[in-house]
């Protein structure tokens, strides 16, 4: 059994959330877990049939599908927050809700990891570039402050570690499920 990694509600627990995210990234390096998050994604999700992917593996638990598109919406929007920071100065960014973001339509499976993969890879282009002194500079998250670049940059590999965590339990229980009729 995979023990989860807990992470606490972005939007009722701001600061945990942060911390927690922090915490599971620990001394790992931020770009290298980016790197292999959608290898990572594909490989967990290789077993998966058609009704795996949109199976939960419990009540009011995401699907693989939510998961990994998950994945994908958090690529949007921090390479648009990203942007921002290097771009402009101290810029502030919305919050959003990615409960109503996972209910929104999908590519098929296969389509969808190769979207993840294309995004991360033009993602990962533009972080391997940002230069140390670009790593200080502030943006405004709308929900939890004031962020400098790097914590932004840890909190998405650490973000990535707790969904792969769940992807991995919840691609365990769908497969290790009996064939409902």
């Amino acid at each position: 059994m995979i023990e989860p990694i807990e992470i606490p509600d972005a939007t009722r627990e701001p600061a945990a959330y942060v911390e927690a995210l922090v915490r599971t990234l620990g001394e790992r390096e931020p770009l290298e877990v980016l790197r292999g998050t959608p290898a990572t994604a594909r490989e967990l999700c290789r077993r998966l049939d058609d009704r795996g992917w949109r199976t939960p593996m419990a009540e009011g638990e995401w699907t693989p599908l939510q998961v990994v598109g998950h994945l994908l919406d958090v690529d949007i929007v921090y390479g648009f927050r990203w942007r921002l920071i290097l771009t402009e100065d101290r810029p502030s960014y919305p919050g959003y809700d990615e409960k109503a973001w996972s209910l929104l339509p999908r590519p098929e499976p296969r389509r969808l990891l190769d979207a993840l993969d294309g995004l991360r890879a033009a993602n990962l282009a533009m972080l391997e570039g940002v230069s140390d002194a670009d790593r200080d500079r502030l943006g405004v998250h709308g929900e939890q402050g004031e962020e400098r670049f790097e914590l932004a940059l840890n909190k998405v590999a650490g973000h990535d570690l707790a969904h792969l965590n769940q992807l991995a339990r919840t691609v365990a229980a769908v497969t290790a499920a009996p064939a409902r009729s």
